[in-house]
């Protein structure tokens, strides 16, 4: 039993108690693997891509590859975006939504954002099309999902490609009056991530390609082998990014857990609510909830007030032993791998700069105890500024 003098250990993400409960079914997974020697491809991966279209609902295609990021990539390049074309980014993400654009020769245009639901906002995001515009990226940032009702039927519109960042938001759904359905099946074409931190995480790195088309799941297979549908026949140049059956096999394993992993995340971040609105701290925010969308809370975000000083609360923080992160301190526009490969919308993105300043993550994660978030909040109220 824990006490005052010796109280519970605060993990900003513990895989360490995650796959502890898992342990006997993760070690049965690996011990198939290894007798079965299929390590690249094979049935492990093909069972978990089906058994991921099944739980999630998803009603498509999912192509393993090697990471989130090489999934942006083949999705795209299966597009056929290049040179010359524009593509709408969200300036408030992971450096890699918009590495990707640059990589395959499009030039990512960076689009203002919802600075309480940190999604894009749509309105920037039309005040950053041009007739060289073909797509949008649509990241679903922290769990949730992006206003889809307005970006889909506006990118209909205008012919664009809807490309969804899905690496934070793996089964989050939308329940709009003119779109619904899973995050990352709402669009041309999603990715995912399983990085270990990842709502559905591995034991090293992998991800994957979602969509309802048939053809466009084809390519993306083709393009991360090499761009070969059978052995010594290259159709296309393609690159080699492939989900390992080690991986598949232990993602599996999780995949059963998935209900109740949810579970927890939803559970905590409701703790973190109740807490924040008991002690009612005027310029401290909680996440917002969009009202269509469910939330899985791959991050809790709070944000702070503006007269606050981040480092100062981060220290003290630190210094009892409760750990935080900044997603992300420094929008995408600002970075110095984008000032000549990218533009941005007219205006700029005050929005993005503001939450980038104040935004702060909270321990989230589903070994989270009442006890250890008493303890985050109680600590972050008293180094907040007094109102």
């Amino acid at each position: 039993m824990q006490s005052a003098a010796n109280p519970e250990a605060i993990h900003m993400v513990d895989l360490g108690g995650l796959h502890a409960r898992m342990r006997p079914a993760l070690d049965r997974a690996f011990d198939e693997v290894m007798a079965t020697s299929a390590f690249i491809r094979g049935k492990h991966v093909a069972e978990f891509e089906a058994q991921l279209n099944e739980t999630l609902r998803l009603e498509g295609h999912v192509v393993g590859c090697g990471n989130g990021t090489d999934a942006l990539a083949l999705a795209l390049r299966a597009l056929g975006l290049g040179p010359g074309d524009e593509v709408i980014v969200p300036d408030f993400s992971f450096i890699s939504t918009a590495e990707v654009v640059a990589e395959v020769g499009a030039t990512p245009v960076f689009a203002d954002i919802d600075p309480r639901t940190f999604q894009l906002d749509p309105r920037s995001a039309e005040q950053a099309r041009t007739p060289n515009t073909k797509a949008v990226m649509v990241v679903h940032l922290f769990g949730q999902c992006a206003d889809m009702d307005a970006l889909v039927p506006w990118a209909q519109e205008h012919g664009l490609h809807v490309v969804e960042d899905n690496a934070q938001s793996l089964g989050a759904e939308w329940r709009g009056q003119r779109i619904h359905g899973p995050a990352g099946m709402l669009g041309a074409v999603g990715t995912t991530s399983f990085f270990p931190s990842k709502n559905l995480g591995a034991l090293g790195d992998g991800g994957a390609v979602l969509t309802r088309d048939e053809a466009l799941a084809a390519r993306v297979r083709r393009l991360a082998n090499h761009g070969a549908e059978r052995k010594y026949h290259h159709l296309e140049v393609g690159f080699n990014s492939r989900l390992d059956g080690l991986q598949a096999a232990l993602l599996n394993v999780k995949l059963g857990h998935w209900p109740d992993m949810v579970a927890r995340r939803q559970a905590a971040a409701d703790r973190y609510d109740t807490l924040i609105s008991q002690r009612a701290h005027p310029e401290l925010l909680c996440p917002q909830r969009h009202p269509l969308s469910t939330h899985l809370f791959h991050q809790y975000c709070v944000l702070l007030p503006s007269c606050s000083n981040r480092k100062e609360i981060q220290d003290g923080l630190r210094a009892h032993g409760i750990p935080t992160a900044v997603y992300y301190p420094t929008p995408l526009s600002s970075q110095p791998a984008f000032q000549t490969t990218a533009t941005t919308v007219e205006g700029g993105t005050p929005r993005a700069h503001d939450v980038a300043e104040r935004i702060l993550a909270l321990p989230m994660h589903t070994e989270l105890t009442p006890g250890m978030q008493e303890r985050v909040i109680a600590e972050l109220f008293r180094l907040l500024p007094s109102t």
